[in-house]
């Protein structure tokens, strides 16, 4: 009797074992998600918690905005005015700034990275590099600087070339890399701001951060959205909980919307492999 007891407690501690075992791996399972290259990773440390076609080329949108950020910023001149050129002027699509407004070159950044405004991306780089073409240059340089091998950039804010591109590993690097800088890192961290036009003067414009999650997920600290026909939902996203910090990539989801639901599970998910649940 006392044998067929000792039996039947162990086989019902294997049962709850391969249970609990089971809810855990369910917990853990890796949300299902429609972007086509993926990259969730400890931002702290860089360890890669899950990746997916992280190799893959990919057309990053209005990602590409992250490194002009980063030259800007690292040209050190935040207080200079910055005057849009007929040729930044004419640059397409998600613009706000226009030929002949002067933006203090700060106020232009933060325009560019939360409204993603393609002609304030095209002046900055005018005003950094002397032309597009040689700030373009800077781009690649620094690119390769920080070790993203596997990008190339054409223009300073993302529309479609056939030459512009990256992967979900370097957008990673080039993300993590420019996250180190405050300035950079409250930008993008930001709901929304005013803008001061110097001229004409007394034009202010509302800047409104196109990243969701800023507004919608616990602890988001940015970063970047993209969207083109050919590059799809583009998206950098980080949050801070605790002491972690996890950072999501997600490149050529299938909608604007799906990429923040999408970078939400994710996050979700990393921030539960750090916690250990």
């Amino acid at each position: 009797m006392k044998f067929k007891l000792n039996v039947l407690l162990t086989i019902m501690t294997l049962v709850c074992m391969l249970t609990i075992s089971a809810y855990a791996e369910a917990k853990m399972a890796v949300p299902r998600v429609t972007a086509d290259a993926v990259m969730v990773v400890d931002n702290k440390t860089g360890n890669v918690l899950y990746e997916k076609n992280a190799d893959k080329r990919e057309y990053p949108a209005s990602l590409t905005k992250v490194m002009t950020a980063i030259l800007v910023l690292e040209d050190n001149h935040n207080d200079r005015n910055v005057k849009v050129s007929r040729e930044a002027g004419n640059t397409p699509y998600a613009s706000f700034a226009y030929t002949g407004q002067v933006i203090r070159q700060f106020d232009m950044l933060t325009q560019m990275l939360l409204l993603s405004d393609n002609v304030a991306a095209s002046a900055l780089a005018e005003a950094v590099g002397g032309n597009q073409r040689n700030f373009v240059r800077m781009m690649n340089n620094k690119a390769r600087d920080i070790g993203a091998v596997s990008t190339h950039f054409v223009n300073p804010h993302g529309l479609t070339d056939y030459d512009h591109y990256t992967t979900a590993r370097d957008v990673f690097k080039i993300a993590n890399y420019a996250m180190k800088n405050p300035l950079f890192r409250r930008i993008v961290g930001t709901k929304s701001m005013y803008v001061n036009s110097v001229y004409p003067p007394g034009e202010t414009l509302f800047c409104e951060n196109t990243n969701d999650l800023v507004y919608d997920y616990d602890g988001c600290i940015g970063v970047k959205t993209g969207w083109t026909n050919a590059a799809k939902g583009c998206l950098i996203s980080a949050a801070q909980r605790k002491n972690n910090e996890v950072m999501v990539v997600l490149l050529h989801s299938d909608s604007m919307e799906s990429r923040f639901t999408e970078a939400a599970k994710l996050l979700d998910y990393g921030f539960d492999i750090l916690s250990g649940h």
